[in-house]
C-alpha cells in the first residue's frame, strides 16, 4: 500500500495487535471481532463500534495486525461528499468504511473518529484523529 495507515507514530497511545482474519481483511478499514469464532472482519453494521482499524491485510485464517487507540492519527477508509473537516464519523454498511455521524449523533458513544480531510463519494484513504 502506497499510503501508510498509521500517520503519527509517537506520543499517542496507539497499540497494534495480532488477531486471526475470519475473511478477507483490508488494511485501513474498521473491523470487529465475531462473537462466535473471536475472528475479525470489516465492520458490516451501520452504528456498531469497532474493535480497531486494519493495520496490514489479511485473508481468512492469518494474521490481521490491528491498530486502536484514542487519539491516533490514521489514514481509513471513509465514504461520503458530505465529510468535512471536523465531522464526526462512525461505521457504515460498506464494510468497514467510515460515514459521517448524523448531526444528532454528536458526542454519540458510537463516534469512531474526527475527520482532518475532506471526504470523497467513493471509499477512499483519509486522514483521521481517532476518539
Amino acid at each position: 500500500m502506497a499510503t501508510e495507515i498509521l500517520v503519527n507514530d509517537g506520543g499517542a497511545p496507539a497499540r497494534i495487535l495480532p488477531f486471526t482474519a475470519g475473511s478477507t481483511v483490508t488494511a485501513g478499514y474498521a473491523v470487529n471481532i465475531n462473537s462466535t469464532d473471536s475472528e475479525v472482519d470489516h465492520v458490516a453494521t451501520s452504528g456498531s463500534l469497532a474493535l480497531g482499524y486494519a493495520f496490514t491485510a489479511a485473508t481468512s485464517g492469518n494474521i490481521c495486525n490491528v491498530i486502536t487507540g484514542h487519539g491516533v492519527m490514521l489514514n481509513v477508509f471513509a465514504s461520503g461528499a458530505n465529510i468535512g473537516v471536523g465531522t464526526n464519523l462512525g461505521t457504515s454498511t460498506q464494510d468497514g468504511a467510515l460515514c459521517a455521524m448524523p448531526a444528532t449523533a454528536t458526542g454519540n458513544a458510537n463516534t469512531l473518529a474526527i475527520a482532518l480531510e475532506t471526504g470523497s463519494a467513493t471509499a477512499a484513504l483519509m486522514k483521521v484523529l481517532t476518539r
